[in-house]
């Protein structure tokens, strides 16, 4: 029979065995694999496309912008502004040259006043159209009063009308304001 050494020698082996087999298995875990993170992306919608029609700018009766300035300046027949005609004479006619620009867009106009006068409104029309700027009016009504708005425009580019604000002003001595102008 086997001694009480050779027993203890026997089941140490056997314990070293088991720890240097077992005991990296029990530690590390089970092995992982390494995944990507991604996401699907969506299919393409179908679309039906169809052809549009090139909108024509309406003559200048016809126009109405899309919205009002905030502050409007009420001029009536007392304090409206009169063009000098050397005032007139001295400012040269807008520029018109063609940009490129996307007629889908809407346009901007500027608009330079609220009268409640429309006498000033036509006479500020024909000395801004005798200058090559293209003027009208409007009629709005405003807390039950009927108001006529002194509009130049439109134009595609809002930069171009921007830069005729100071000849606007030197001319009516009107603060202008560029607004936005869809036929």
């Amino acid at each position: 029979m086997a001694t009480a050494l050779q027993n203890r020698i026997v089941g140490s082996v056997i314990l070293i065995a088991l720890a240097v087999i077992i005991l990296p298995e029990l530690l590390d875990g089970k092995p992982q694999q390494q995944r990507e993170q991604f996401e699907t992306m969506p299919l393409q919608p179908e679309v039906e496309v169809t052809a549009q029609e090139v909108k024509t700018i309406p003559a200048e009766e016809e126009f109405t912008p899309v919205q009002t300035p905030a502050e409007t300046v009420e001029v009536t027949a007392v304090n409206a502004p009169t063009v000098s005609a050397s005032a007139a004479e001295q400012l040269p006619p807008p520029d018109r040259e063609p940009t490129d620009v996307s007629l889908a867009e809407p346009g901007w106009t500027i608009q330079l006043g609220v009268f409640s006068n429309p006498e000033s409104v036509e006479r500020l029309i024909a000395t801004l159209t005798a200058k090559g700027y293209p003027a009208y009016s409007e009629k709005i009504q405003r807390n039950g009063r009927e108001l006529t708005k002194l509009m130049v425009g439109p134009g595609l580019v809002q930069s171009e009308l921007e830069a005729q604000l100071p000849a606007l002003k030197k001319l009516t001595q009107l603060n202008g304001e560029v607004i936005r102008f869809e036929p």
